[in-house]
């Protein structure tokens, strides 16, 4: 057992196992400069461009005054409801007989009526027949610009969907796993391959980080807990949309700074977060239908990066086109016909609720005084912003504009990044899953996440961010 030959796998699925990787790599890390046509030089990862340039090239189609991918969106979502109807009334054979079409369309009733709630939502807002507090920018609108604008959930979805196996399924989670063990289970009590699921948030989006982590539970890569722990502590917006976020609020010019903050205070919301309730009562059981899957530890006396390079020739070599093919139209189905109609309905109903009551105001009192107590500017007027991200990360940036002091726009810009846990995107895809948290759960930890976040990003601003005290 302690022969070299042992630990060596096949010279080709070495090959395949460092070929794969370092496209996946390229394609979902590697941020390329680009000059724009005013002559700023802005920086998007390969899977960016590629994202952008196809919701451009479909959307170039104008149906209705919209682009295709709109037109698009209404048809899945449509196709969505009508197929769940079809499943509980005539229950067809070809539904009935597939586990994957009947675990898709044959959903509990509260996901039903969601889906029926989506499908006229699209429709309303496709023929703009409605009230401009349903279908306008502050509901259905805003909503279906997410889903379904050139670079919205639905352009993410089509371009990641085939993409991600190229980071999960040819070695590469099994090789980091094995070397930086060590210090992701000291730091963050979590198997060294959820680094994967860092860099695929930071540097790709948080929707694809929470795809990785629920294909790596159900496959027996996680526990119930680590998964868990996973969602609501690594799944960061991308690089790019942090970008975003703070040329909306006015704050371009600082934006290292910027990200900076929010870094340093994710990385200590992750060091916190796992080891107290209630991420640290979830069990840490595998899913009994796969079991532990997983081989991080290493041998006695066998070099660690041998056994890295080992473990993930294996895996490479369990997987092949047909394999990247069938992960792909797997996460297509689950995401287009199963979650974008959800995305869409409870997103509007939290967006008109904001629209049309004080309902977030009279919620986000307690943060407010909060926000006082640290002496943060415009405490009271801004509280609603730090919750309102509950609903979608970048409503918090639509909301308050360049309008607010600028110290004010640095602390609830960057804490609306570290609250990870958005409804209309990640928080969908969590329920929706196997991984055990609930609505209240991440309703909890959210709150959890907003109250150790705002002291550590109130005390880096003061302490760096000079124009916020001058």
């Amino acid at each position: 057992m302690n022969s070299s030959e042992s630990y060596a796998p096949s010279a080709k699925n070495i090959v395949k196992f460092a070929a794969m990787s370092v496209v996946g790599v390229f394609l979902f890390m590697v941020p390329i400069p680009h000059t724009m046509p005013d002559g700023n030089v802005v920086f998007n990862i390969p899977l960016g461009y590629a994202i952008n340039w196809l919701g451009s090239a479909i959307n170039s189609v104008q149906v209705n005054g919209f682009g295709l991918i709109f037109l698009l969106a209404c048809v899945v979502i449509t196709v969505s409801f009508l197929g769940s109807a079809l499943a509980y009334t005539v229950k067809p054979a070809f539904i009935m007989n597939s586990d994957k079409l009947k675990n898709l369309f044959l959903c509990n009733i509260v996901y039903f009526i969601s889906k029926a709630v989506g499908a006229v939502l699209a429709w309303l807002v496709f023929f703009s027949a409605g009230p401009d507090w349903l279908i306008g920018w502050g509901g259905g609108r805003l909503m279906m610009d997410l889903i379904a604008s050139g670079s919205g959930l639905m352009a993410i979805f089509i371009v990641i969907g085939i993409a991600i196996p190229l980071l999960t399924d040819f070695g590469l989670m099994e090789f980091l796993g094995v070397l930086i063990k060590k210090v992701i289970r000291f730091l963050f009590t979590l198997p060294g391959r959820s680094s994967i699921d860092l860099l695929g948030s930071w540097f790709s989006s948080s929707a694809a980080s929470v795809i990785i982590t629920r294909d790596q539970h159900e496959k027996g890569y996680y526990t119930g807990r680590e998964a868990a722990a996973i969602c609501v502590n690594f799944t960061l917006v991308s690089l790019p949309f942090t970008f975003v976020v703070a040329s909306t609020i006015g704050l371009t010019a600082y934006f290292a700074l910027f990200y900076v903050v929010i870094c340093v205070t994710a990385i200590l919301l992750a060091v916190i977060m796992p080891r107290i309730w209630p991420l640290s009562r979830i069990k840490d059981e595998y899913l009994p239908e796969v079991g532990k899957q997983i081989e991080e530890e290493t041998p006695a006396n066998v070099c660690i990066f041998r056994q890295a390079v080992k473990l993930a020739g294996q895996r490479a070599g369990k997987t092949g086109p047909t394999h990247v093919a069938k992960a792909g139209l797997s996460n297509w189905l689950n995401i287009f016909m199963d979650l974008i109609p959800i995305i869409l309905a409870w997103g509007t109903v939290a967006l008109v609720i904001n629209e049309v009551t004080p309902v977030f105001r009279l919620l986000s009192w307690p943060f407010g005084q909060f926000l006082r107590l640290l002496q943060v500017e415009g405490a009271m007027y801004y509280a609603h912003i730090a919750i309102v991200g509950f609903i979608d990360m970048y409503l918090p940036a639509i909301l308050m504009g360049t309008e607010a002091p600028i110290h004010t726009r640095f602390i609830l810009g960057a804490l609306s990044i570290v609250q990870i846990i958005y409804m209309a995107e990640t928080g969908i895809l969590i329920l929706k899953s196997k991984i055990p948290l609930n609505i209240g759960h991440l309703a909890i930890i959210f709150v959890m996440r907003t109250i150790f976040a705002l002291p550590v990003i109130v005390l880096l601003a003061r302490l760096l961010f000079r124009p916020a005290i001058g």
